[in-house]
């Protein structure tokens, strides 16, 4: 049987699925989870929609978003039979694994990924490490089991696909991107929705936060790699949440002349998220990975404990 086939006889088959996107969620994760309750919701299949963290204000146009919940407890007492887990690179990404040994029987996981640092850690693993983002293997899966794919639905997935590729700037954005954000366009996917609460959203405190960044901005020669730091100061001065870094290294990534980019940020709880991104052949997923993180060749990331401070002129974790 092909993995869409035994992902869809997983859905069809429990009793109470829990659809879960990552923590600090973005476009894809979202789009992938709300495109797959579309599906879902068509067939008559009751189901829980969850995220660790409440999803930013700006993707309150999502169709579905509303249903997202963020509470544990509720979530443990439907009792979910099947777990879908959409963009994580593991169960720990998606703050899953406590839960899921915490229920009574052990679930049906179903990974629907494209990084290539997945671990695989699904019963199902729909890994497609070619596609753009996370919804282009989820509108795979839906075109592979035949189900037809609303506006709604298509709304989501080109969320992912722009969220992923930068607006089909960056170099994730491939033939088959192309393709696929004009046949979601097609489709009734509200681009213009997009573009007005993802990208045209910018206030004048996330511009003063991003001119911090840009001020800080160093180059290593050594590591032909350019840096920059935003502290939990930097986000109360400029009175933003972290969720306002949003877009600040494929920004940098699509101006900047260096091979690679790293953003690095304090957030709460003594940790400090950095994330990579590169225009040339290399695979700075590598770094991520050993530091506890991971993404795809491009594009990744990673979470170290521990704050940022500047010594001789340089930020470095400590």
């Amino acid at each position: 049987m092909h993995v869409f086939h035994q992902a869809d006889a997983v859905a069809r088959a429990s009793r109470h699925p829990l659809l879960v996107s990552h923590r600090n969620p973005d476009g894809d994760t979202l789009g992938g989870m709300l495109a797959f309750g579309g599906y879902l919701d068509a067939i008559g299949k009751e189901h829980t929609r969850f995220c660790a963290d409440r999803p930013g204000p700006g993707y309150a146009f999502l169709p579905g978003i509303e249903r997202v919940i963020s509470d544990f407890d509720e979530a443990q007492r439907r009792e979910p039979d099947a777990v879908f887990v959409f963009d994580a690179g593991d169960l720990k990404h998606a703050v899953m694994e406590e839960f899921v040994r915490a229920l009574p029987t052990k679930p049906s996981v179903v990974n629907f990924d494209h990084h290539a640092s997945n671990t695989r850690y699904g019963d199902v693993n729909v890994l497609i490490t070619d596609a753009a983002s996370t919804t282009e293997v989820v509108h795979r899966f839906l075109s592979g089991i035949g189900a037809r794919i609303n506006r709604d639905m298509a709304t989501c997935i080109l969320t992912g696909l722009c969220t992923d590729t930068s607006n089909f700037s960056n170099p994730a954005t491939s033939a088959s991107a192309l393709r696929l954000g004009a046949e979601l366009l097609a489709a009734g996917g509200k681009f213009s929705d997009i573009q007005r609460h993802l990208v045209k959203n910018k206030s004048v405190g996330i511009l003063r936060l991003w001119g911090i960044a840009l001020e800080r901005l160093r180059y290593n020669n050594t590591h032909q790699m350019a840096t920059t730091a935003l502290t939990i100061k930097d986000f109360e001065d400029c009175g933003v949440d972290e969720e306002s870094t949003e877009g600040i290294s494929n920004f940098l990534a699509a101006v900047l002349d260096a091979p690679t980019i790293m953003v690095l940020r304090e957030a709460p709880g003594g940790l400090v998220r950095g994330s990579l991104r590169t225009v040339e052949e290399r695979d700075v997923s590598k770094l991520a990975v050993a530091l506890g993180g991971g993404g795809h060749k491009k594009a990744a990331g990673f979470t170290v404990r521990g704050r940022l401070a500047e010594v001789d002129g340089t930020w470095k974790i400590i």
